[in-house]
């Protein structure tokens, strides 16, 4: 397998034809990252691409072709548009993580029947609809968007092992529905959601009773005074928080209390002094 890689000094706007064909004589493997590339001509003949850390926000494709291309690497872009790529039918991994994704319909990826690993952190959307993902989908990871609510309604991914949440905006999460339309699920990491204390130990509990681990990798071990733990996970929106304003309000009703003490002393003292 031919492969190539440039480092960040070349300085390269546009991968199309002419440099992949012409100049690099059409390799199967390209490694490009920290460039400039604004726009990417999708070969053919590439099997692995690797174009992390450019500035695509177009990625070129022609759904009458067809693409060899099994491993894409395009995380770190400006990509908001991602139709284009369903022509991609062959992919196994694709990385879009930190683009400008805010919205995604997962029709694009129904036709990528071996697609195993899919990473869409560090988007931005708020919503997305799960029941268009391939089936053979093993890793989806999720964290640091916006999404607030889990649609599952005629979901079934048998294959899914991680679905990482971090860093959402989820309130509650419905765990029926979770372990109906994943039965072979693992790892949900669910730390930095909007859950109250309540909720995340009722969901931790349930994970843990279903042989589910809430975290990936190592636990965070310690908490920003601005969040609350459970479970060695951090959470915001602290407990500490509620407990410094219960305490507030106590030191101001015995601070009211005191002076009210004080006044009261102040003026029998005058009181005894006049008579």
């Amino acid at each position: 397998m031919e492969q190539y890689y440039y480092d960040r000094h070349l300085g390269i706007t546009v991968y199309d034809s002419v440099l992949h064909l012409t100049i690099l004589h059409n390799p199967t493997s390209v490694q490009i990252g920290y460039n400039r590339i604004n726009e990417l001509h999708m070969p053919t003949d590439l099997q692995m691409g690797e174009f992390k850390q450019n500035s695509i926000s177009n990625v070129l494709t022609n759904s009458s072709l067809s693409y060899a291309v099994t491993y894409l690497d395009l995380q770190g872009n400006t990509i908001g548009d991602v139709s284009n790529l369903s022509a991609l039918v062959n992919l196994q991994t694709l990385n879009l993580e930190n683009n400008n994704i805010k919205e995604i319909n997962a029709q694009i990826f129904a036709g990528m029947h071996n697609l195993s690993m899919l990473y869409l952190g560090y988007n931005g959307f708020q919503k997305l609809e799960f029941k268009d993902f391939p089936k053979a989908l093993t890793n989806l990871w999720l964290f640091n968007n916006h999404l607030n609510n889990l649609d599952l309604v005629n979901v079934t991914l048998p294959s899914l092992t991680v679905l990482d949440l971090e860093s959402n905006n989820l309130k509650t999460i419905d765990l029926v529905a979770v372990f109906a339309a994943f039965p072979g699920l693992q790892f949900l990491p669910i730390a930095q959601n909007d859950f109250a204390v309540s909720e995340a130990k009722r969901i931790i509990a349930e994970l843990a009773r279903h042989n589910v681990t809430h975290y990936f990798g190592e636990p965070e071990g310690f908490c920003d005074s601005s969040e609350f733990e459970v479970s060695k996970i951090c959470f915001p929106g602290s407990v500490l928080i509620g407990r410094s304003v219960w305490k507030a309000l106590v030191l101001l009703v015995l601070g009211v209390i005191v002076v009210a003490m004080f006044v009261g002393s102040v003026r029998w003292i005058w009181f005894q002094m006049r008579y």
